[in-house]
């Protein structure tokens, strides 16, 4: 040990002094034992102090490394992954891809991102995609070296003792940091054992293989979806013969799928790069952009700090927990691999974006000219406010290979990137239970207080999509959602939501104008888009829902429950047939009775303005339908029982509030939204002169039955 910190020192003359004796006393403290007993650390630790010496290299000899090293890379990480019984990564690459070259997609995962990897891997494995995981724990190798269609191997991290990566989003945490050098590392290696690796985060799901397409082997890889022909004909843009001379290709969070078919590199390279989904191939070029990466993710990484050092140690980039949450630029530390990729890849002193690119050109020069970058399309390598808001792929006419769960709210945990997977259909893992109910589903249909301030903006020749009308949408739909949840825990059916309409996006932070982009994101209107169907995380806390224990589904699982069938004599899905107060259905008024037992000939009737318990009795006969229907729930309930109702007030408030809904204006809310709302509500939302937020109180709570149903509505 005492010749361990000799060698640091020395090292950390050569770059910032107290970072680096920061760093070799992190490194110390984790030694307990000798480097000997724990070889997997003591490569890591030779392996980072390498890299601290050399990243004063990152931009200079015309950005490549001082000394190009694929076969110490590949030793290094030998000797860190593959220590003891594990099975190794060789093994892994050789039952995915037997050729021994050719395109690799890797992904690394551990137990708290099981379901994510799970459904990942089902997707992989649905699009005959080749793949390898990388299991950062022991119990994620476990689970998944026992299936034979599962090429998974151990990772350093997994044969340290004690590792334990938080799971949290933020990227300031001293596990997630250890994480993101391991796995840059590792893509690296791979790069450097002559496999063209495509990175993919465990949160991406893979809809085609994406093998030919980033060989280009195939003239139609960028084939369209069903009922489009020749989409490489309709969007040479799009071919992969445009991305041939990358050496590095990465995807992009920017809004507009069309403006990047368009644009190709100039227009992303304005905006963000997102390396959850990026190609590195094995060309001299990019094994070399590899190891430049995974070196000054080492290099730059922010130390571990708390709220006593953090201001000094992390020159005041310091989160709420006193963590670092250094940007990445010059002299301040990284909190990300994929802020070291958007660093490294641009020319700085160029000014913004620092990367220069002709019209329309997928591929450019990146890196100082040391190496090729590419731009996967967007349409494409989709991200989720393209795919899972805009339904971009519909209106672009292709099919993508892969969808990224970027882009969610709420939390923006794996709850809410699940929720959305399940709305589109794009979630596989769910137990059998899942499907087997019974269930209550609640129809949409437009509320009639809706329509009418819809159709009053048509009829002055104004768009409908406006925050006014958003604001109305969803108080009434929680309302209306209130009767559905209160009816289904009657019922003991779990509640099956509707498609609801959104007449506006919501921003992740509130940080632009959606206002003057006609309620869209920002970036994002060429798709003109809205109304769209809302996501859950628009309208409620997936989060809350969870904590709270009570199940739903959405509106999409009826569609997949539809593959299962039905009895002859028993429909799946059974509608019923409002009878509001003070009137009758049409066959009532015919006299002719309808009975529980008869499904197939009459929707069964059912009173509104009624309790929960009395509903219940009304529905009592159709216990062995799986999915009750209701056609809206408008004045569906006068009250609930006195034994339920605290309860239930409670739970409304906890889950049937719509989330804050925050924009900034460009000139002074109060005029900017002038045209929407009124002065009152203007003011009531304004957070400053130039930020509003709308919202939402929870439905008012359901009186008992005792007090909101009187004795003509309640029999």
């Amino acid at each position: 040990l005492h010749r361990m910190r000799q060698r640091i020192v020395r090292v950390a003359a050569l770059a910032s002094i107290a970072l680096l004796l920061y760093v070799a006393a992190t490194q110390v403290a984790q030694l307990h034992a000798s480097p000997h007993e724990r070889p997997e650390l003591s490569v890591e630790l030779s392996v980072r102090q390498a890299a601290l010496a050399r990243a004063q290299d990152v931009h200079s000899n015309n950005g490549a490394p001082a000394t190009p090293e694929p076969e110490e890379m590949v030793r290094a990480g030998s000797a860190a992954a593959d220590t003891g019984s594990a099975p190794t990564l060789e093994a892994a690459l050789q039952r995915a891809v037997p050729s021994g070259a050719g395109v690799v997609v890797v992904t690394f995962g551990n137990v708290k991102v099981k379901q994510l990897l799970l459904n990942f891997i089902a997707h992989a494995i649905d699009a005959r995609a080749p793949f390898v995981v990388g299991a950062v724990d022991s119990d994620t190798h476990l689970l998944l070296s026992a299936r034979p269609d599962v090429p998974v191997y151990k990772t350093s991290l997994a044969l340290q003792a004690g590792y334990a990566l938080d799971g949290a989003n933020t990227h300031a945490s001293g596990s997630w940091q250890r994480f993101a050098a391991m796995r840059i590392g590792e893509i690296a290696r791979i790069v450097a054992l002559g496999f063209d690796v495509l990175h993919s985060d465990v949160d991406v799901v893979f809809l085609r293989n994406p093998a030919p397409y980033l060989t280009c082997i195939h003239a139609d890889s960028a084939s369209a979806s069903p009922g489009v022909a020749n989409a490489q004909a309709a969007h040479p843009e799009l071919s992969c013969a445009t991305l041939r001379g990358a050496d590095v290709a990465v995807s992009s969070d920017s809004m507009s799928p069309r403006s990047e078919a368009a644009g190709g590199l100039a227009y992303t390279a304005g905006g963000t790069f997102n390396t959850g989904l990026v190609l590195l191939r094995a060309t001299a070029a990019g094994s070399r952009f590899a190891q430049l990466w995974h070196r000054t993710v080492l290099a730059r990484a922010c130390p571990q700090t708390n709220s006593t050092n953090c201001r000094a140690l992390c020159k005041g980039h310091c989160d709420y927990k006193g963590e670092c949450s250094g940007d990445c630029r010059p002299g301040v530390c990284c909190t990300s691999d994929q802020q070291v990729f958007g660093r490294i890849v641009r020319d700085e002193k160029a000014g913004y974006p620092g990367i220069s690119v002709a019209a329309g050109a997928r591929v450019a020069p990146a890196a100082n000219g040391s190496v090729k970058l590419g731009s996967l399309p967007l349409a494409l390598f989709t991200h989720g406010h393209a795919y899972l808001v805009q339904s971009a792929h519909t209106r672009f006419g292709v099919r993508p290979f892969a969808v990224h769960a970027t882009y969610s709210l709420d939390a923006h945990d794996h709850t809410a990137k699940i929720q959305r997977f399940r709305e589109a259909g794009l979630w596989r893992v769910d137990p059998p239970e899942h499907r087997r109910g019974p269930f209550l589903a609640l129809n949409f249909s437009m509320p009639p207080a809706l329509q009418l301030l819809i159709d009053r903006y048509a009829s002055r020749g104004q768009s409908t999509n406006n925050i006014e009308v958003h604001m109305l949408a969803l108080r009434l739909y929680v309302e209306e959602l209130r009767d559905a949840l209160a009816l289904a825990r009657a019922l003991g059916r779990t509640l099956v939501f509707p498609p609801w309409k959104c007449f506006c996006d919501r921003l992740w932070a509130g940080s632009d104008d959606i206002f003057h982009f006609g309620c869209m994101y920002p970036g994002a209107q060429d798709g003109r888009f809205v109304p769209f169907t809302c996501p859950m995380d628009h309208l409620l806390s997936p989060a809350a829902w969870e904590r709270a224990g009570v199940a739903h589904r959405d509106a999409a699982f009826l569609a997949a429950l539809g593959a299962d069938g039905a009895a002859a004599d028993t429909p799946l899905v059974l509608d019923l047939s409002p009878v509001l107060p003070g009137a009758q259905s049409a066959a009532a008024a015919g006299g002719e009775a309808i009975r529980g037992e008869v499904l197939a000939a009459h929707a069964p009737m059912l009173r509104y303005g009624v309790s929960d318990a009395d509903a219940a009795r009304q529905l009592s006969g159709y216990s062995h339908v799986r999915v009750l229907r209701l056609p809206h729930a408008r004045g569906l309930l006068c009250g609930v029982e006195a034994a339920v109702n605290a309860q239930f007030a409670a739970l409304s408030r906890e889950l049937l509030t719509p989330p804050e809904w925050c924009s900034t204006c460009f000139g002074p809310c109060a005029s900017e939204l002038s045209t929407w709302l009124d002065a009152p509500t203007i003011a009531a939302g304004a957070t400053g002169s130039h930020r509003w937020c709308a919202r939402w109180n929870s439905p008012a709570a359901l009186p008992s039955a005792a007090v909101g149903c009187t004795s003509t509505n309640a029999h």
